[in-house]
């Protein structure tokens, strides 16, 4: 009786131990990437408008985050973005989806889609839905949220689908309802004066963060005094007067 409980014993042993080891054997995979403050949630969208932009261009090139959920490797890999139900841009005429290399060892990365001024964005908003595809390194990664801990920065977010609004009109930025609180109610021709006096075009969290958010503003008010005090009241293209809270 002894014996065969010993023997229990050992073969359990080393059961557990054979479990312990295991790796993970299945397909790595990529998902869009956000913490959550960023506001970037599974409904995420945002903007880009030509038309804001300080020079006059034909393309451009917005960044957007992807985390890698599974292994690191060694070598390079191949990532390909695709669209989604509710796409209403053309592929090759409005923006430009290619298969990327990134490099070893990485576990976010930014892919790069290419945006083109197209002739329709002068009168339409044209959307763009995005979701990883599959290659032959990468599926659909892990999605959800992961609570902040010692090291990352914050409530993580690993979503599927991510919309892009994209035209060459003056259209209130999908990320504007965050600012509302800092910078007031939207107008094209404050967002004007903000790029004048600022010198930058994308005022998302992202790209200005928490200074940007205390610190702008006060600059924004005292440059409107000052072309108030010179021209009177800035006015926007509804005729009413420009303000900042």
């Amino acid at each position: 009786m002894k014996y065969i409980l010993y023997a229990t014993m050992v073969f359990s042993l080393f059961s557990c131990k054979k479990e312990a080891v295991e790796t993970y054997q299945g397909k790595d995979g990529v998902s869009f990437f956000a913490y959550t403050y960023q506001q970037l949630h599974t409904t995420a969208t945002r903007s880009y408008s030509f038309a804001f932009q300080k020079t006059v261009k034909t393309r451009d090139t917005m960044y957007i985050p992807l985390r890698l959920t599974g292994k690191l490797s060694d070598q390079p890999r191949t990532v390909l973005l695709k669209t989604a139900e509710g796409t209403t841009a053309t592929a090759g005429v409005d923006f430009e989806l290619k298969e990327v290399t990134i490099p070893p060892g990485v576990s976010m990365f930014n892919y790069p889609l290419v945006l083109i001024n197209s002739v329709g964005m002068a009168s339409n908003v044209y959307k763009i839905v995005l979701e990883p595809a599959e290659t032959k390194d990468f599926t659909l990664g892990t999605l959800g949220q992961t609570p902040a801990n010692s090291v990352n920065q914050g409530t993580e977010e690993n979503f599927r689908y991510l919309t892009i609004e994209v035209s060459n009109m003056y259209t209130r930025p999908a990320y504007w309802d965050i600012l509302d609180a800092d910078f007031g109610e939207f107008s094209a021709e404050k967002y004007k004066f903000m790029v004048k006096v600022l010198g930058i075009t994308d005022f998302s969290y992202e790209n200005i963060g928490f200074d940007g958010y205390l610190n702008f503003p006060v600059t924004l008010r005292n440059a409107l005094a000052d072309y108030e005090a010179a021209n009177g009241p800035l006015l926007d293209e509804n005729g009413n007067e420009i303000s900042f809270p």
